[in-house]
């Protein structure tokens, strides 16, 4: 159940996606689940690429919650999700937080047990490109998604 002071707000307008919400981990399902249908609602042949979408999604969105509003209901997150070209998926998720040096962040081996620390990784793996602000409180992601044949 949503308390008064709890926000999810969506807004959509041709090629581009804004979500707002409060940091809360139950609305990364909430904000996936928006993402998906908004961009098979626009992209054709976008089944193959949404397993990496919603991926990469997921982890910036819990590290937004997670490390970078430290869990505080308070603060938000702000989801940007734009198609450009008609062939690519930029997205942009920004916390509250104080940010990270994420240039010292590196792919590394982590322990199977671990919690946290794939991100990188996953950045990397999933995404065509990655990137955060100089503050490292604004994540940049791009998905180059291959014309259908």
């Amino acid at each position: 159940m949503e308390k008064e002071n709890e926000i999810f707000e969506v807004t959509t307008s041709r090629g581009k996606l804004q979500i707002r919400f409060s940091s809360f981990l139950k609305y990364i399902d909430e904000t996936c689940a928006v993402v998906g249908r908004f961009l098979a609602s626009k992209q054709e042949g976008i089944d193959s690429h949404m397993f990496a979408i919603n991926l990469v999604l997921r982890e910036g969105l819990t590290n937004a919650v997670r490390h970078g509003n430290q869990n505080d209901p308070e603060k938000l997150v702000d989801v940007q999700l734009e198609l450009d070209r008609g062939n690519c998926i930029l997205i942009k998720i920004a916390d509250q937080g104080d940010g990270f040096d994420w240039k010292k962040q590196q792919c590394s081996e982590v322990p199977e047990d671990a919690d946290h620390g794939r991100g990188i990784c996953i950045m990397e793996t999933y995404s065509t490109r990655y990137s955060y602000n100089s503050k490292g409180n604004l994540l940049y992601l791009e998905k180059t998604i291959s014309p259908t044949i």
